[in-house]
């Protein structure tokens, strides 16, 4: 492969191939020098081989070298590395900038998982992550850990993950923190949480979060034990949320919904394709309506933790008789006002119309006369052609009469289909993205 293989080669797949040297023997420089000489490589599958550390160890030292390719997608996946393979990622993957993608499911890491997610958050270039499994066979004390460094992970403004897959790990309650800080992720997109089992009260605190992410486009939950209720507090959320335009059908919990209470089961499930479908056309959010839940779901804790502070300071101050009783009102007068600041700053800016809306439609009606334009000089360019080639059968102006009206129905234009392809879709993608 070093020698004919390194300037060209884009996909690599030696799963389930088991790693094997001579014992004793060490790993040839060729191993290492390959990964760093590979100049297109953009997919790596070593997933369920066996892999030494020594070899982990020099594929990602290898990869750290390679200044050639870029978004590299990695499966390191089924290779029982173990808490000492997790070492070697952590003292590693933070400097693999080629990586767009790593997937490090059912490794069996343990608590050392922790550690590894804190070295992947200094990746900047990482924008998916799969880690399907990871929480098979971990001990419930550290889970807790574990949940908490990948929440802060998706929570690191100068790490911008964009797909998450974290199905089959039977995480239950241990996943609704992470679904609680969904709310203010701004950058993921995809998200798999099959196979968690988080019940009800997972489903009721995703739907909060719903409400507020205007980011995430799909969602995968089947196999989480959630109920009809659970399910239609989700599609309820859905109502004001506008990103979200895959959801794969939950087969295995409605299953049992639809037994119980097919008719019920049915209308939900349609409302929820409606919505999705709605979502999918590119439909916006009403101006204002998604500063409105942001201020309605997420100020509310910080309006309490901001009450704590004042009445703690308020307390202090009266305790010490401070000299600086004056300074100090002032920032706590501030500090109430505060609480209306996000609501006064976004009256300051409302605009109705909004001036992008009204240069969409403009654009509209502008890029429509060019199409209808270019469209009647490209059928009289053709007929003339077509009469310089067989002036005899088009000469007729009968045959030109009827050949235009049939080439004018066929070569219009409606304005509906470019409001919904302009204004519809990427006018609306633009506004959710500036509001």
């Amino acid at each position: 492969l070093l020698r004919g293989c390194a300037t060209h080669l884009l996909h690599l797949n030696v799963s389930h191939n088991n790693f094997g040297t001579k014992k004793g023997k060490e790993i040839p420089p060729s191993f290492k020098q390959f990964f760093t000489s590979s100049l297109s490589l953009k997919h790596l599958n070593i997933a369920s081989c066996k892999l030494p550390l020594e070899a982990l160890k020099h594929l990602l030292l290898g990869l750290a070298c390679n200044e050639s390719t870029a978004g590299l997608y990695l499966d390191l996946s089924g290779n029982s590395l173990g808490s000492q393979g997790a070492h070697v990622l952590e003292s590693c993957i933070h400097g693999v900038r080629v990586l767009a993608s790593l997937d490090i499911s059912d490794n069996s890491m343990d608590y050392e998982l922790a550690h590894v997610l804190t070295a992947i958050g200094k990746n900047p270039s990482i924008r998916s992550l799969y880690m399907s499994k990871c929480f098979t066979g971990m001990k419930l004390k550290h889970i807790g850990t574990v949940m908490d460094s990948l929440v802060n992970l998706i929570q690191k403004e100068d790490f911008q993950l964009q797909e998450l897959v974290l199905a089959e790990n039977r995480l239950k309650t241990d996943l609704h923190n992470f679904i609680n800080a969904l709310g203010s992720n701004q950058h993921l997109q995809m998200l798999d949480i099959t196979g968690n089992l988080m019940g009800d009260i997972g489903a009721r605190l995703l739907a909060k979060a719903l409400q507020i992410n205007n980011k995430l486009k799909t969602i995968a939950l089947d196999r989480n034990n959630i109920t009809l209720q659970g399910y239609a507090d989700i599609v309820y959320a859905l109502e004001n949320n506008f990103s979200v335009r895959n959801m794969p059908f939950p087969l295995h919990d409605i299953a049992p919904c639809l037994k119980q209470h097919p008719e019920r089961t049915d209308v939900l499930m349609r409302k929820m394709q409606e919505l999705l479908f709605r979502n999918g056309n590119g439909f916006k959010r009403t101006h204002g309506q998604g500063f409105r839940l942001q201020h309605g779901f997420l100020l509310s804790s910080t309006h309490q933790v901001l009450d704590k502070l004042v009445a703690e300071t308020q307390e202090t101050m009266s305790s010490r008789q401070s000299s600086l009783d004056g300074s100090l009102s002032r920032l706590l007068e501030d500090a109430e006002n505060c609480k209306q600041l996000l609501p006064k700053l976004q009256e300051s800016v409302r605009c109705d119309p909004h001036p992008i809306e009204v240069r969409l439609g403009k654009m509209k009606t502008e890029l429509h006369q060019s199409i209808k334009s270019y469209l009647e000089e490209t059928m009289e360019t053709m007929l003339r052609t077509g009469i310089e080639q067989c002036p005899k059968t088009l000469g007729s102006q009968v045959v030109l009469t009827e050949l235009r009206k049939g080439c004018e129905e066929r070569l219009t234009i409606s304005e509906e289909f470019l409001q919904s392809c302009l204004v519809n879709s990427a006018g609306g993608e633009v506004m959710n993205r500036i509001r």
